[in-house]
């Protein structure tokens, strides 16, 4: 499953920056800053492209799998953890217990996703549909990362950061709390349906 492989792929490659940076000594603040640009870029255009392109069809395929909206609140945690790292002072005390924190809500969320979600994916989608998920999740991963990525690259690696989260998480937080109201109360809606019915 390609769609598997590269949300897969993506998740070692997440785990690895995490770990560089929880053991990157706080005086090297310039490796820091360089390390956590790499993870927030890749964990931002990762979490956008999969809630676009996996969490929106496993809802629609699975309206009552409760492991999605939690997926999604998931990353609105990530979202809110990166904004506070980025705008923090990279050698300060309270950075280091903010990145194992991070590290933990996702080795945590990674966990669950791929012994829960990835199920869900290989039961309820024929290979073609994995194989065109495959192609989109790529390349709108790819677009994130240049949206994210391209104005910044002349910029401090400091400012490129929190500029990025910054516009990232909001715009990602806004998308998230609109589908999940949407969801909700069409859940809701749903439940009363089928009480009213018996």
């Amino acid at each position: 499953m390609l769609i598997i492989k590269a949300l897969s792929r993506d998740h070692r490659a997440l785990e690895q920056l995490l770990a560089e940076l929880s053991t990157t000594p706080k005086t090297d603040k310039q490796l820091r800053v360089q390390t956590f640009a790499k993870l927030q870029a890749l964990l931002q255009a990762h979490s956008r492209a999969e809630e676009e392109v996996v969490y929106r069809r496993l809802r629609m395929k699975y309206p009552e799998e409760v492991q999605v909206l939690e997926a999604y609140e998931e990353h609105h945690l990530a979202d809110v953890l990166l904004q506070e790292l980025a705008s923090g002072n990279f050698g300060s005390e309270r950075w280091t217990p903010q990145i194992k924190l991070l590290e933990q809500l996702l080795r945590q969320h990674i966990k669950q996703e791929e012994l829960q979600l990835y199920p869900l994916l290989e039961a309820g989608f024929e290979k073609a549909a994995l194989a065109a998920m495959d192609k989109e999740f790529k390349a709108l991963k790819h677009e994130r990362l240049e949206a994210l990525l391209g104005p910044l690259r002349g910029a401090m690696p400091a400012f490129a950061g929190r500029a990025a989260v910054g516009l990232q998480a909001g715009t990602g937080r806004l998308l998230r709390r609109g589908q999940l109201h949407a969801m909700h109360a069409a859940w809701r809606l749903n439940g009363r349906a089928e009480r009213e019915a018996h």
